[in-house]
């Protein structure tokens, strides 16, 4: 819900043009390019429902940290960091998602998922403008608290799988 918002934010908070804070989505892309590849192994090794909660965790503290960033090197440092754990969670859910439904049920959850992350691209931004136009740190506070409670509904309710495909082996 913030995303769109985001350069615009940047842009007003550093009083500088848009072409300068755009700058930052490059920044941005590449980390999380990098992190994709990365993510996979370490879901792996690490356990999925933890790398979940740990990354949903830190983009919530990332959100809170970015209603309070004032330089452009701090936006662009918070802004990495977040673009670093966000594949963690989804690589996280699309692997959960692999051991928890059987092969030939997997096409209809995927489509399931991906649908419900449509309805997610296409009312968060809506929100996140409803929000942004009162206040952006209401909207960065919003999405931290989301962030953060999804975390620990994640952490509290969610059951690990990869330790049952291993006791299956």
């Amino acid at each position: 819900m913030i995303w769109p918002f985001l350069m615009i934010y940047v842009s007003e908070r550093l009083k500088m043009p848009l072409t300068a804070t755009a700058s930052l989505i490059p920044i941005s892309s590449v980390m999380g390019l990098l992190s994709s590849f990365l993510a996979g192994p370490v879901i792996d090794r690490v356990r999925r429902k933890w790398m979940m909660v740990i990354s949903l965790s830190v983009n919530g503290v990332y959100f809170f940290l970015l209603s309070h960033a004032e330089t452009l090197p701090v936006f662009a440092f918070l802004m990495g960091l977040g673009r670093v754990v966000n594949p963690l969670y989804r690589i996280g859910v699309d692997a959960m998602m692999a051991d928890l439904i059987s092969p030939e049920k997997r096409p209809d959850a995927y489509s399931l998922l991906r649908m419900s992350n449509n309805v997610g691209v296409a009312s968060g931004p809506a929100l996140g403008g409803v929000l942004a136009a009162t206040s952006y740190i209401l909207a960065f506070y919003g999405a931290a608290v989301g962030m953060v409670v999804y975390s620990l509904l994640l952490l509290f309710f969610a059951v690990e799988t990869i330790h049952r495909l291993k006791t299956q082996s």
